[in-house]
């Protein structure tokens, strides 16, 4: 009996125990989760900034939508690589705005392969497998620009990030806008095939004294048609592109030296990565050594001086651009001059012809009190029944400084 006491005493004893336990163990848990609990401060932060992060995210994808958006639009419209027109009143001519730059389109198809195998060989010889930046060069030219500070070029510009840079005339050497190229090479190359980003590259780039695209160039050289090129001649045009200036044979200069240089450089190029045969470029370095055949073919050459109104109207409309997509103002030159749009101006041709025949009468010409400017006049006639302007004419010593009116 006395020993069931102590057991129960025991049994007792244990049972408080293990009841104090539980009620330790869940006092510490609370405590222990009232430290992970974050005050209501901290939870409303980072709430903020959460969200805060998924605006931004979300404003860059946008962003990026939007100048993805413009560069494909407009790029497809620049590809048509024509002069834009403005008329007049009576819807004739008045000016044709990038007349200047010689350029003859030429279809893909018809361009000779060996043209093609040549630019791809010096200028870009994975062209057909990358996604239009080339992984390999751009990370050797990262490289190179981080070994160098910033002193020296990225380079690694495939035929694609070329064609951007024709495209948007922009050739800072920042890494902002090799960022910029890198991305909207992207934009072509999934929006183009190959072949379509090639036809646009060769009808729109420089290749000599405002001679544009490869086929003014065969006539500029060689006096040709382009698919009469022959494989050496083929050779020659693709190494322009690396300075077209600098191996131009009609120039005062002698550029033999060069010229030899380089065709071969392009030829060996071609060879050692198997698009001609040994013999081929034998035989063709043989006739670069012997010496080309240049002939300089006639190329018709456009005045870019216009009137005053259409300076006006030029001004007016690229300044429109820049606003409307958020451009710089080469990109919306460039815009201007190859994409072929049609502008109706109000002008009345008649009127404005008599008003600056008017103002280059000497009569109106006022010496200033120091002898070397010239007085200044303006006009502009507004047409009171449809408010258009009908002339517009600015006289300055310096017609640079005409301002809209």
């Amino acid at each position: 009996m006395r020993q069931k006491k102590e057991e129960d005493y025991l049994d007792g004893e244990f049972e408080y125990s293990n009841k104090s336990h539980k009620k330790r163990t869940k006092k510490a848990f609370r405590k222990k989760k009232d430290k992970k609990r974050k005050s209501p401060i901290k939870r409303f932060f980072t709430k903020l900034f959460i969200f805060s992060l998924l605006i931004i995210i979300l404003s860059f994808a946008i962003y990026l939508g939007f100048k993805g958006y413009v560069f494909k639009k407009l790029s497809t419209e620049m590809f048509n690589n024509s002069p834009s027109i403005i008329y007049d009143s009576n819807k004739n001519i008045l000016a044709k705005i990038g007349a200047e730059r010689n350029r003859d389109n030429v279809k893909y198809e018809d361009i000779p392969e060996n043209l093609i195998d040549a630019y791809v060989s010096i200028e870009d010889k994975r062209y057909f497998s990358h996604h239009g930046v080339d992984v390999k060069r751009t990370g050797g030219a990262i490289f190179s620009y981080i070994i160098h500070r910033g002193n020296s070029s990225f380079g690694g510009s495939t035929i694609t990030q070329q064609l951007v840079k024709n495209l948007t005339g922009n050739d800072d050497n920042t890494a902002s806008r090799k960022i910029k190229e890198w991305f909207y090479a992207l934009i072509l190359n999934f929006s183009y095939s190959k072949e379509e980003i090639l036809e646009a590259y060769f009808n729109i780039i420089y290749t000599g004294p405002s001679i544009y695209g490869v086929k003014e160039a065969a006539l500029y050289y060689f006096d040709k048609n382009i698919s009469d090129l022959n494989l050496e001649e083929c050779a020659f045009l693709a190494g322009l592109n690396n300075s077209p200036n600098s191996y131009n044979p009609f120039s005062d200069k002698d550029r033999t030296e060069k010229i030899t240089k380089r065709t071969k450089t392009v030829l060996y190029q071609m060879y050692d990565q198997g698009y001609i045969s040994e013999d081929e470029y034998n035989t063709a370095v043989l006739q670069v050594e012997k010496g080309l055949n240049f002939s300089k073919g006639n190329i018709e050459e456009y005045s870019n001086i216009n009137s005053y109104h259409s300076d006006a109207v030029i001004n007016e409309i690229i300044s429109d651009l820049q606003n409307k997509y958020f451009i710089t103002k080469d990109f919306a030159t460039n815009y201007f001059s190859l994409a072929g749009t049609s502008i109706y101006s109000t002008v009345n041709v008649d009127i404005q012809s008599k008003v600056e025949k008017e103002f280059k009468d000497s009569k109106y010409i006022l010496q200033s009190s120091n002898g070397t400017d010239n007085s200044q006049s303006a006009m502009v006639i507004i047409d009171p029944s449809t408010r258009k302007c009908s002339c517009m004419c600015w006289r300055s010593w310096r017609k640079k400084e005409f301002k809209k009116l």
